[in-house]
């Protein structure tokens, strides 16, 4: 299959090109629908009228019907989408690219959805439909899931389908700080409806001066959630870069111009760190610690966006990670970066003395 695909790419590369465009065409209508010429056009950056001879071209093959609201994808075209989108993959380097990653990252699967979510943000969802999926594939009956905040892993939240599982979902920290919809507690309770289990929520701020959180903790509602998110088997977790999540969580200018001196570019569970993998700053919030990592059975990381490479990469590369879920953008940066600054990429199983020594 490789050999072919690099004499396609050699011999008719328009082909790949066109196959490609059409593919993320079936994927755009199939997350906006019914949708109009015209905001196919402004989403993908294609003219209307390249957007109107590829649109005829799918309706003419059955993969789209044309209603009032716009186009939609047809069964036949829902089919189709989903049916091509591995051996798109592979036409187009994906597969040999996760296989890469997981080499450069020692992390043992990867996952990359085609596209870059910087571009064409409505590949979030698709990036969310991806983890979805395997989250799918990991839960089993009984499993306690721990779940972080933010826009990704509200999307992932989303695209679970209905189940009934004996389950119980939890936020993976508190963080009262964001929009509710971005809330640790709104996507777990979320999740647990799709999943047709049990949730409880983690009532409590960013940001906690010692002797609040000292106090929070010993709570009993409190406490009984922590006890779940100790004994969680799987955890869902974004990455963010260091900068963006500083200011989404009302962190000040001064903290950040000093986590940015420090050389912070990434930011998971309430930690922000260098691109080494070191602790620059630690959030004194509730809940899951770097340090319960090692314990838990299976880690997810979910995260796209070329911009998100560096942080992605010092997060993913050098702590506890079983699959990284992640766009084709930021994978081929990650690729570029670590190849041309390479460095050994230890997982830390044991963190630093005072995190491991820390209380919930």
């Amino acid at each position: 299959m490789d050999k072919f695909q690099d004499m396609l790419k050699d011999i008719v590369p328009e082909t790949l090109k066109l196959l490609e465009r059409r593919y993320l065409i079936l994927q755009t209508v199939s997350h906006l629908s019914p949708v109009g010429r015209r905001s196919l056009s402004e989403v993908l950056g294609l003219g209307e009228r390249v957007i109107r001879s590829e649109l005829d071209s799918l309706r003419d093959v059955g993969l789209l019907t044309a209603g009032v609201g716009g186009v939609m994808l047809t069964p036949r075209g829902t089919e189709i989408l989903s049916a091509m989108t591995p051996y798109l993959k592979q036409l187009l380097g994906i597969t040999r690219l996760e296989q890469k990653l997981s080499e450069l990252l020692g992390i043992p699967r990867v996952v990359v959805v085609p596209g870059d979510c910087d571009s064409n943000p409505l590949l979030v969802r698709e990036l969310g439909r991806a983890a979805a999926r395997q989250l799918e594939k990991e839960v089993r009956h009984g499993d306690i899931i721990a779940i972080t905040g933010g826009t990704t892993m509200a999307q992932v939240a989303s695209s679970v389908r209905n189940q009934s599982r004996d389950v119980i979902v939890v936020p993976g920290r508190g963080g009262l700080g964001e929009r509710v919809e971005l809330q640790a507690n709104t996507i777990a309770a979320q999740l647990g409806q799709c999943l047709g289990g049990n949730y409880y929520l983690l009532h409590a701020p960013d940001h906690l001066p010692p002797q609040a959180r000292a106090e929070l903790v010993r709570e009993p509602g409190i406490a009984q959630v922590l006890s779940y998110i100790q004994r969680a088997r799987i955890l869902v977790h974004g990455i963010g870069s260091a900068r963006d999540m500083a200011s989404r969580r009302g962190v000040g200018a001064d903290r950040i111009s000093e986590l940015e001196a420090q050389g912070a570019v990434a930011e998971a569970f309430g930690y922000y760190f260098d691109s080494q993998g070191n602790i620059v700053w630690q959030v004194n919030s509730i809940g899951l610690r770097l340090s319960d990592l090692p314990h838990i059975e299976f880690i997810m990381a979910v995260a796209g966006g070329r911009g998100k490479a560096r942080a992605i990469a010092a997060v993913a590369g050098h702590h506890t990670q079983h699959l990284l879920v992640t766009d084709q953008g930021a994978a081929e940066e990650i690729q570029q970066l670590l190849n041309s600054h390479p460095s050994p990429l230890a997982k830390n199983n044991e963190e630093d003395s005072d995190d491991s020594k820390s209380s919930y």
